[in-house]
Formats: C-alpha cells, structure tokens, sequence
C-alpha cells in the first residue's frame, strides 16, 4: 500500500510534537483507559517517529479498540501505512512484533470496558445485550451533544445553509452516507444539495463558486481527499461547513463553522447518533424559516411519489385486499 503524507493539523505537518505531543496523548489514552505501559511508550517516541507511524498512533489515539478488533491489514489501511510499517511500529514501541503489540491493546480493551470487547463476537450472539450497550453508548453521546454544542454555531451553520447557492457534500465512506442523509434532509427543507459521490470530489469542488457552500464530512483518521476539498475551497474563499469528532480535525483550520460531535461506539470506527441528529435539527431550523412553502413543496413530493408506492402499501380498511386466484378449469 503506498504511504502518502498526513495533511497538515493545526500545529504543524503530522500533529504536534514535543511536550504538546506528549500531553495529547496523555489525556486522549487517559481517557480512553489505555494501561500505563503502552502510553508511557507512545509518549517517549512520539516526537521521533516518522510522519507514517505518527499516524498509526493517531489512528489508535482516535480508536483504542483499532488494534484489539482488526488485524494487521486493517490497522495499515486505517492509517494508510504499509504493513511492514505497522510491524515496524509495533517493534519501536519494545514489542517482538505486531501480535504481541495487539495483546497487549486488547488487554488494554479489557481493563477500559471491563470486559474483553471480542466476546461480543466470539461468544453467542445476545441482541438484547447488543441492543442495550449501542443504546448506553449513543446516549452518551446525545448528552455530551447537547451539552457541548452552543447555539451560535448552530445557527451560524444554518445561516451558511441557507445563504448559499449551491450546496455540496463531500465524505468517504460511512461519512458519504451520512452526506446523503443531510442532503435528503435539507432538500425536503428547501434546500437542494449534492451530495458527490467520491470518484467525483474532484469536479464537484472544481465548480463551486462565490456564493457556493462546501459542506464536509470525516472523522479520524480523516480522508486526505476530504482534507484537501476543504482547502482548496477556503483558499478560493469558498464558505466551508465541516463535520468532525474533534477540535484538532485537519478540517478545522479550512472552516468556516465547524459542529464536533461525539461519536464513541462500541465496536465500529464511529457511532452516528449525533450526527443523525444534528442532521435532523438543521433541516427542521431550514423549514422554519419559510413554513408556508415547505408545505408545498412536500405536498408535491407526495403528489409526485403517490404513483410509485405498492397498493397494499397505504393504509387500508381489513378485508379491502382480495386475492384473485385462477380459476379450476371445467370438467369435461
């Protein structure tokens, strides 16, 4: 797999280094109940590492279950590092190589959870239990939404949604999915978008112009054709509405507003109950601003989508649905 640079965060090409390096990753593996043994090695060789395994430790800052879930073409094609680069990390941290590195992030995994996160596959498949800690997790992150989401940011990104002419949306990804979801969204509000597929970044950031808005989506570790969208735009002077899940996102410098959202999950790269609701919120702030004719429009949407619905679909009085069946031929 061929390495390519980390855009450039907001202290510098690669993130930080030195003493601020060193308190990042303390607090973020703090936070995340990594042991004291793989922090304490990821600070001392942080500042020295090449730019390809710097992004292998961001990868598993951003993701403490990385290593103890995937193996290692997963971990390379995360931080878009070759594999020898991942074996080559796993030795600069003291360890024989990448499996003994991995037990000891799943030991991590287990004393952060409680419990070793792998059972949840191994063992038998419970979806009540399932059920109950994805909705534990996404009710966490709908709390801290709320509380660390202020007003003035939504507002400004609805002022930009509002007052742009054209609307593209970029991600890759599950962060392209979640770009259709707003699309669909703000075009039921009023507000027609594109939401680009990812073979097409290119033309679609290409042809925005003054008075158009670049709207982007990712999460660590972040899409380097999303990153560069994002730039090229601002140096055009193009307003840039960014999605991420954290304040130091390779997003942030290229924004005009940036939303973070919270989006720890259970076993996936990111959860999206925040941003579904985000999502939610901007377009019910966009209908407000003209009720009258969102009525309308999504009066002719029905009109138009009637057609196209199965008759046993829509609502029906019991007994109103009889089954033809073929008639017995006549004896002779």
């Amino acid at each position: 797999m061929r390495e390519s640079p980390r855009p450039p965060g907001p202290e510098g090409p690669g993130g930080p280094r030195g003493f601020g390096a060193r308190a990042r990753i303390d607090a973020q593996m703090a936070a995340s109940g990594e042991p004291q043994e793989i922090r304490e090695r990821l600070k001392e060789v942080y500042h020295d590492l090449p730019e390809a395994m710097r992004r292998i430790a961001d990868a598993l800052m951003s993701d403490p279950l990385l290593g103890a879930l995937w193996g290692i073409e997963s971990m390379a094609e995360r931080a878009n590092v070759s594999i020898g680069t991942v074996v080559r990390f796993s030795k600069r941290l003291g360890y024989r190589g990448f499996s003994e590195f991995r037990d000891a992030l799943r030991d991590a995994c287990q004393i952060r959870s409680g419990g070793d996160p792998l059972e949840a596959l191994e063992a038998p498949a419970d979806p009540f239990w399932a059920l109950g800690e994805v909705v534990r997790r996404d009710r966490e992150n709908l709390s801290k939404l709320v509380q660390t989401l202020d007003h003035s940011t939504l507002d400004s990104a609805t002022q930009l949604l509002t007052r742009a002419r054209h609307r593209v949306l970029l991600g890759r990804g599950v962060s392209n999915l979640m770009c259709q979801v707003l699309a669909f969204n703000l075009t039921q509000a009023g507000l027609p978008c594109i939401a680009a597929s990812p073979s097409d970044f290119s033309n679609q950031a290409a042809n925005l112009g003054a008075g158009d808005l670049l709207v982007v989506v990712s999460c660590a570790p972040f899409s380097r054709e999303t990153v560069d969208a994002a730039a090229f735009a601002r140096r055009c002077g193009i307003p840039v509405l960014a999605f991420t899940d954290r304040h130091d996102s390779p997003l942030t410098p290229s924004a005009t507003v940036a939303i973070v959202l919270p989006t720890e999950d259970f076993l996936f790269s990111f959860g999206l109950s925040a941003f579904s609701v985000v999502s939610h919120a901007l377009a019910i702030a966009v209908a407000a601003k003209d009720t009258a004719g969102t009525s309308r429009r999504l009066k002719a949407a029905d009109e138009v989508a009637q057609p196209l619905f199965v008759e046993h679909w829509l609502p029906m009085q019991p007994g109103a649905i009889r089954v033809e069946r073929p008639a017995k031929p006549k004896a002779d």
